[in-house]
């Protein structure tokens, strides 16, 4: 019964066919005649303009047309009636279909898709979309201003003047990596992604992301993204990171009133792998240091950086790290066997006090917020890592990509999860989705 999916795909494609034909013969005999002295313009020739549609390629005929000899002639004497309001080979509704779907599916994923709903030339395959979608993403990375090394509210009276902001936006920032098709001498054959997701008291979160070796602009898309969520100049902004390098200069200067706090949980994780190295210390040493001294001095460690009491927590480290020294040393003194695990708790005790000091200024009383109910820990971006990253560029497959490739594809895939891909169609073609759009305006 009814009409087979081949059927109607044919149906919707010479349905498609006779409307555009018919609204090209109307737009051309409309704009045929001069405005100025209403004579019909002379025809040149005519040629083929192949036009890609959701229901469909097809070929048009696009005329070439004589300047009216009334007119100033600014430009060449001939122009092509069609390619004011073609300004693309692609219709707006494909184009968005196409980089809405490859948002969460493959390439060739959204071919196939494609082909089986719509009546999609043969032409569009995995390459082509690929090609539409990046040429989106490059057209969203254009309309980025300018990035800045710092970021000001404006003058004294301007901030004075702005309306009274509202409760703290916190953003959460952390890294994550991705398979490149390439591998680098000496390297893992990874580069690293910088995401985040900024949570306001109202309104929507909204999700950032980009590569770090290519990302020309971060200070400016993260500061984009506090502007569309109505961020305040006096409104304070809570950043959140796990003390990296490049995650930790990504904030810095960009808003007057922020606050930089270094993730408990990394803490937590880091101090974890010290008492799990501890713990398999099984021989005494002569200065009368025992597993359970080493368990001790870094459970009270934590108990200072949990109470954001800097100072002490790095003379803890510091009396500690003396102690493990002097030990391997009057073993190397005495000619004895230094222990492995002596070695390998010296070195990951100096790389966490280098830590601490790296983030010193983001350690804050994790009891107090804590006890507040306020965030001390970036477990919504873990979970934001794994949305942008592990869900489209499929690590469990071995997918490799480059470092252009996954960043053009971040920038698609942050805007269909915030919601805002269809917007931006709209914005770039107005009336896109609307009864009273101009079907062949583009």
């Amino acid at each position: 019964m009814g009409l087979r999916l081949e059927e109607a795909k044919a149906v919707l494609q010479g349905l498609q066919e006779q409307l555009i034909r018919q609204q090209l013969a109307e737009y051309l005999e409309a704009q045929r005649p001069c405005p100025d002295c209403h004579h019909l313009r002379a025809i040149k020739g005519y040629h083929r303009l192949r036009f890609r549609f959701a229901f469909g390629d097809l070929a048009l005929r696009n005329p070439r047309w004589c300047r009216c000899e009334c007119a100033a002639r600014s430009g060449p004497a001939t122009f092509s009636a069609l390619n004011s309001i073609l300004t693309t080979h692609t219709a707006p509704e494909l184009e968005m279909l196409q980089a809405r779907w490859a948002a969460h599916l493959s390439f060739a994923a959204v071919a196939d898709l494609l082909h089986d709903v719509l009546p999609v030339d043969s032409c569009a395959n995995s390459e082509t979309i690929r090609t539409h979608v990046f040429e989106t993403a490059e057209r969203l990375e254009a309309e980025l201003g300018p990035e800045q090394f710092a970021y000001d509210a404006g003058c004294q009276d301007e901030i004075e003047a702005s309306p009274e902001p509202g409760a703290p936006v916190t953003v959460g920032l952390d890294g994550g990596y991705i398979r490149g098709r390439e591998r680098r001498p000496g390297g893992t054959g990874c580069f690293e992604v910088i995401a985040g997701k900024s949570i306001p008291q109202e309104g929507p979160a909204k999700l950032f992301a980009g590569v770090g070796r290519i990302d020309k602009k971060p200070k400016r898309r993260l500061h984009e993204v506090l502007q569309s969520q109505g961020v305040l100049p006096r409104q304070q902004v809570i950043f959140i990171s796990d003390g990296g390098d490049t995650v930790r200069e990504l904030p810095a200067f960009l808003r007057p009133h922020s606050e930089h706090i270094l993730d408990w949980f990394h803490i937590t994780m880091r101090i974890e792998q010290l008492l799990q190295t501890a713990r398999g210390f099984r021989v005494e040493a002569a200065c009368e240091m025992t597993k359970e001294r080493i368990l001790r001095e870094l459970e009270r460690t934590k108990w200072y950086l949990w109470h954001g009491n800097v100072f002490r927590a790095d003379e803890t480290l510091t009396d500690l790290m003396f102690e493990v020294d002097s030990a391997i040393q009057e073993d190397q003194e005495a000619r004895r066997p230094v222990p492995m695990i002596l070695k390998k708790l010296a070195r990951a005790l100096e790389e966490f006090a280098t830590y601490i000091d790296n983030n010193a200024g983001g350690i804050v009383n994790y009891g107090e917020r804590h006890r507040c109910g306020e965030r001390i820990s970036t477990g919504f971006v873990e979970s934001t890592i794994n949305q942008l990253v592990a869900k489209r560029f499929v690590k469990k497959q071995q997918m490799r990509w480059t470092p252009r490739g996954a960043h053009l594809l971040l920038q698609i895939r942050v805007q269909a999860l915030n919601g805002d891909l269809h917007g931006v169609f709209e914005r770039w073609y107005p009336g896109l989705g609307r009864k009273d759009s101009q079907p062949l305006a583009a």
